[in-house]
């Protein structure tokens, strides 16, 4: 059987049902009785399980949320990540006892390999190395199942990130008319207008600075450039962005399966006059958007991996950092008072009901609003274990109803579940931006290699699930040359019907039981042994008082 979600195609667990027909033995020159293969559903494609992004508005990342992937736990269950209680025994998920040739045993949180030694944490907070040869066979084993490349702790923003870019070096070349093309060290543009040189450097200084900001974050550049370098569009008009295929209610996008940036020059602070373009007032141009979407393209890798909530929740949190003087501002201050202000902004949107620059506080109208209550948030716990067709669909807006029209009988109607609303989309947009800001700023080197180890449990999971639909399309190939094999015979429904002498294909076993939840593969080291309740709690708990506001959390 088939279960298709979007346009993805998943198995599930029965494909094929095998019936036994036949006695346990027969009787001498009686041939053996038939048995039955259920071939009810359809064929299952091969969909490599690293390009699962199969969206309801296909493969587009923009500050308006539209994308859909499926996404699935590791070896638990949703019901234990989100139980109240905390497992009785159960201890950090790395954290165990090690024995080495010749020595005592000694209790150490395990941090990786490094070449040909296991990298573990002593009690104490002491790194200590153990050769791999000397470990036991259990510990051996550990290490194997559970291998990652030990990297140097990340001890927060270097303050080299916020040293001031000096001028980009733009190239320019005219491909015909309406396409020139500029490239800087790490980009290429290809506009349909006319901007020069020096215009251009001005705007690609965002995206370099945005590149090299990246280069000194938690998980550095997780994506490989086609030709070594990354591509934007960019449209003189925002019609032309639109018909480009840019969405509608986005100020750029970025398209995973071509791994390009589109956007329009309307909201990238340039402007057309009658002697060309030029740039708009600063105070007019809010860059952080793009930085939004260059992040995106900068972190391909988290894209197809990894739940939406994180990519977007990282993302967001990168784009909030203030950038001056041509430089991003990143001391933890700084870094505060850039969430502060997305909570500004979210709620200067609402007042202006979606216009740009509509509606902006003043000082003091900014400080009653950071000193109130705020609209609620959802419980973290929620966007932790929350696949990517949760975070993109909305709940229906109201309890099945019964509707009656004239001479017909009563009958149940189901309201509808409407893609995503604004209003939803921006609570888990600053739900999930405050998650990544706890994990990188509030616990900081603990919080960054959990995120790694999530990062590596689920490719290695991936990974699996890859090698699980190789030998999936390798199962239907047999199963199609053993329709071949004399005696066996296809029933008017849709069974098999085979000597009980033949054996049938044996069909491969999936590694998650819900392929729709694959992305959260590995979300056990972010929990790092415990709920996703306690977890949830500890980390709202923290953001009160880290940011000094009164959050509210709630579900939908």
């Amino acid at each position: 059987m088939l279960v298709r979600k979007g346009n993805i195609a998943a198995p599930i667990l029965c494909c094929f049902a095998v019936v036994a027909l036949a006695a346990a033995e027969n009787p001498p020159g009686v041939p053996p009785a038939p048995e039955q293969l259920d071939l009810t559903g359809d064929d299952l494609p091969r969909i490599p399980a690293s390009r699962i992004v199969a969206e309801l508005d296909s493969d587009r990342f923009h500050p308006m949320g539209r994308h859909l992937a499926p996404a699935m736990p590791g070896s638990k269950e949703r019901g234990d990540w989100l139980g109240e209680q905390h497992p009785a025994g159960r201890t950090k998920l790395m954290e165990r006892e090690w024995t080495s040739t010749g020595e005592a045993a000694l209790r150490a949180e395990f941090l990786g390999v490094q070449g040909e030694n296991v990298v573990l944490r002593l009690p104490d907070g002491n790194i200590t190395l153990i050769p791999l040869l000397k470990l036991t066979n259990a510990d051996s084993a550990f290490v194997k199942e559970n291998h990652f490349e030990y990297h140097v702790a990340w001890q927060g923003w270097p303050t080299d990130a916020q040293v001031a870019v000096p001028v980009v070096e733009v190239k320019e070349s005219i491909a015909a008319a309406d396409a020139f093309v500029y490239t800087t060290a790490h980009f290429r543009f290809r506009s349909n207008v006319h901007l020069g040189t020096a215009l251009m450097q001005d705007l690609a200084k965002v995206f370099e600075l945005t590149y090299d900001l990246h280069t000194k974050s938690p998980f550095g550049i997780l994506s490989k450039p086609k030709d070594d370098v990354f591509e934007a569009r960019l449209f003189g008009t925002l019609q032309q962005y639109r018909a480009a295929g840019g969405p509608a209610t986005s100020a750029g996008v970025y398209i995973l399966k071509d791994r390009i940036f589109l956007a329009p020059l309307d909201f990238m602070g340039i402007k057309a006059g009658p002697d060309g373009y030029s740039k708009v007032s600063a105070a007019r141009y809010d860059p952080s958007p793009i930085i939004h979407e260059i992040t995106h393209m900068l972190t391909n890798d988290m894209l197809v991996n990894l739940p939406l909530w994180l990519n977007e929740g990282y993302a967001e949190y990168i784009s909030s950092f203030q950038l001056e003087g041509g430089a991003f501002k990143v001391n933890k201050q700084d870094i505060k008072q850039g969430v502060l202000d997305r909570f500004v902004r979210d709620h200067e949107k609402q007042l202006s009901h979606g216009r740009i620059w509509s509606v902006k506080l003043n000082a003091a109208q900014r400080k009653d609003f950071l000193k109130g209550k705020f609209f609620p948030l959802f419980h973290v716990a929620k966007v932790l274990t929350m696949t990517d067709r949760e975070w993109l669909s909305d709940p229906p807006a109201s309890e099945p109803r019964r509707q009656t029209r004239p001479g017909s009988p009563p009958v149940t109607v189901a309201p509808p579940r409407s893609r995503i609303s604004e209003g939803r989309i921006s609570r888990l947009y600053r739900t999930a931006h405050l998650i990544l800001y706890y994990f990188i700023q509030i616990e900081g080197e603990q919080g960054v290699r959990k995120f790694s180890r999530f990062l590596e449990l689920n490719r290695r999971q991936l990974a699996r699930y890859d090698q699980y639909l190789d030998d999936y399309k390798t199962f239907q190939e047999q199963v199609k040359e053993f329709m071949k094999l004399p005696g066996v015979t296809l029933l008017p429904d849709n069974r098999l019907q085979y000597p009980s002498n033949l054996s049938v294909p044996r069909e491969p076993t999936p590694p998650c039981a819900d392929p729709n939840r694959l992305k959260l593969a590995g979300i056990e080291a972010l929990l790092d042994g415990e709920t996703a309740a306690v977890v949830g709690r500890r980390i709202e708990d923290a953001l009160r008082q880290d940011l000094g506001l009164d959050l509210q959390f709630a579900n939908e």
